[in-house]
């Protein structure tokens, strides 16, 4: 399966998204590429609400994105907004293949290690073939309250 690379752009809109990390954060977006676009778009989406938000951090959880703000001067209305936006893009990447972009599902490792993959290309792929689609899913109420 050949998976096209991300651009050069997309790249660097991921890097500059670390100049909105404050200290003593670490300035890590802990992700893979399958997931920029992804956290390029939410962060589109909460400037616009809030441009002098920071992120705390953005990272891989439980095979699941995990996208953390401060806002800074927001309204109570605007922070709600913020918090549907970031709800609204960790729920696509939850569909979406870490490692490449394209659909993806929940996978677990032998070691129990979870990972939003696309089937076919953890198969390819020798650090991933031993991942296997998790078949029973909870609920996406029980999920989100057991990730907050």
């Amino acid at each position: 399966m050949n998976v096209r690379p991300i651009s050069a752009q997309l790249q660097m809109q991921v890097e500059n998204l670390k100049n909105k990390i404050p200290a003593p954060f670490y300035k890590i977006i802990d992700i893979d590429e399958g997931w920029y676009q992804i956290v390029v778009d939410c962060d589109k989406e909460l400037t616009a609400i809030n441009p002098s938000y920071n992120i705390t951090q953005i990272k891989e959880k439980f095979g699941g994105l995990r996208y953390y703000i401060k806002p800074v001067g927001a309204n109570n209305d605007q922070t709600n907004d913020m918090y549907k936006v970031i709800a609204r893009y960790e729920k696509i990447a939850s569909k979406t293949c870490e490692a490449t972009g394209l659909p993806g599902v929940l996978m677990k490792s032998v070691g129990g290690w979870y990972k939003t993959l696309n089937p076919e290309y953890a198969a390819s792929k020798k650090h991933y073939a031993r991942y296997k689609v998790v078949e029973n899913l909870p609920s996406e109420d029980e999920w989100w309250d057991a990730n907050k």
